[in-house]
């Protein structure tokens, strides 16, 4: 009998080690350990190498595997179709406009001492707007990119001297110190730059455009509806419905005067006079061609840009020179200034984590990549922070600088556009080429697109 009971014990331990061998293997195979983390990104090998080597120091047994991809019209069904495929990257990188776009497949930053480690308030704020989403962080970048104005000083000159010549005797002597104050640089508000583009821009006995004060006015200007995202929100204008299903860009706002103001409006007025031929801000037709290669054939005085357009220029135009500036402001109270800010940004995709255990060691990446290894990276690239000094007290003046982005990142805004950012840009850019040809006037066209926005926003089929 005692020994069947010993037999019996043997039995029921084996079947027990047995279970539990079972139920160890089927947790591994749940959560299988990978130290391997797949980054793409958009920067050469050698930007990332000292960031991949202060992160193994730091992350002993992990390693990662840069892939170089180019932004293209292919990379995002790429990314996803390589991520479905299990053979996608654990870290991509992605325009900001795409952070909402894709937030399902992101693993987000969601507890709220990770959220105040990060601590969005020490970036541009454009960063926040793009992506804290639901009170959770969806990706993190190193680098902004302010808009600025891009200037060629020796047409600035030249005017001067022209209108100097054609302007002498002491009674225009008041003119002539107007008009050297006015070119001495790009305007820091819209009016005098509005009068600077007017004094640039020369025209024929015809009408016709030969030399423009400033590319803006028309569609087919490289980041028109930047711009006009940008005279939007300094105007004060709601551009979409905090839920982000309508557009309100077209609604008329309740003034401190208890007046009614469209502000919508008044941006597109003023941001397409620059391409009516009836108005005295008339400088370009786009019979120029692109405002980029105009610029640097000096045939454009003004054009507005990123810090990324610098890399175009040294690789096309490696002679040719050119200042840069900040872009106008409303006013020259800096506490109501506004910059408009675009960049690319970095996110953990959502099934690394479902399968693996290491988002947190991605998200580790990232935040390094945004902290202390940004100097790095950004110097690699030659493009400005993310972060702010917020200790440093800024006046209006400041903002005549040789370094315009540093400057611009306290003022740098961006806003959701949805989960069809290219197509919000896109309706944008037709209303502007509606009222530029005269098929509508400003008011039905900014109805229209409202509209049609409104359409794109709420749609739910991918």
């Amino acid at each position: 009998m005692k020994k069947i009971s010993k037999i019996v014990g043997y039995c029921v331990i084996a079947l027990l080690f047995a279970v539990a061998l079972s139920s160890c293997k089927k947790k591994a195979q749940a959560d299988p350990v990978e130290t391997t983390i797949r980054v793409w990104s958009f920067e050469d090998e050698d930007v990332w190498k000292p960031i991949i080597k202060s992160y193994s120091q730091k992350n002993k047994g992990y390693s990662i595997v840069y892939t170089k991809q180019a932004l293209d019209d292919q990379y995002e069904n790429k990314v996803l179709n390589s991520i479905l495929s299990g053979q996608g990257p654990d870290v991509w990188a992605m325009p900001n406009d795409w952070v909402y776009r894709h937030k399902d497949k992101l693993f987000p930053i969601s507890t709220a001492k990770a959220i105040t480690t990060i601590g969005l308030d020490k970036y541009t704020p454009a960063i926040k707007e793009s992506v804290f989403i639901d009170n959770k962080i969806y990706a993190l970048s190193p680098y902004t990119e302010p808009m600025i104005v891009y200037y060629n000083d020796e047409i600035f000159k030249q005017a001067v001297k022209d209108f100097n010549a054609g302007n002498t005797g002491k009674d225009n002597a008041s003119a002539r110190q107007e008009a050297d104050k006015l070119l001495d640089k790009p305007p820091l508000t819209w009016t005098d730059f509005a009068s600077a583009a007017q004094m640039l821009t020369k025209k024929d006995e015809s009408g016709n455009i030969e030399l423009s004060g400033v590319a803006m006015g028309t569609s087919d200007v490289s980041i028109s509806s930047d711009i006009l995202y940008l005279l939007m929100l300094q105007n004060e204008t709601k551009i979409v419905a905090d839920n982000l299903k309508a557009a309100t860009f077209n609604l008329p706002q309740q003034t401190p005067q208890d007046t009614e103001d469209t502000p919508g409006k008044r941006a597109l007025d003023f941001y397409s006079s620059f391409a009516d031929p009836a108005s005295d801000n008339f400088s370009w037709d786009g019979s120029l061609g692109n405002e980029i290669d105009a610029f640097a054939n000096g045939q454009v005085a003004m054009i507005f840009g990123y810090d990324s357009f610098r890399n175009y220029f040294s690789q096309k135009y490696p002679n040719f020179r050119y200042k840069r500036a900040a872009v106008p402001q409303l006013t020259n109270d800096y506490t109501k200034s506004v910059d408009y800010a675009k960049f690319n940004v970095f996110g953990v995709t959502a099934l690394t984590a479902k399968y693996t255990n290491k988002p947190g060691k991605c998200w580790g990446l990232i935040q390094l990549l945004a902290g202390g290894s940004a100097s790095d990276f950004n110097s690699a690239l030659n493009v400005p922070s993310s972060k702010i000094n917020s200790n440093t007290d800024t006046k209006f003046d400041d903002r005549d600088t040789t370094n315009p982005e540093k400057i611009s990142l306290r003022t740098a805004q961006s806003f959701v556009k949805g989960r069809y950012p290219n197509e919000f840009d896109q309706a944008i850019k037709d209303m502007i080429a509606g009222v530029v040809d005269g098929t509508q006037d400003s008011k039905t066209a900014l109805d229209l697109t409202a509209n049609n926005i409104t359409q794109i926003l709420t749609k739910e089929t991918w």
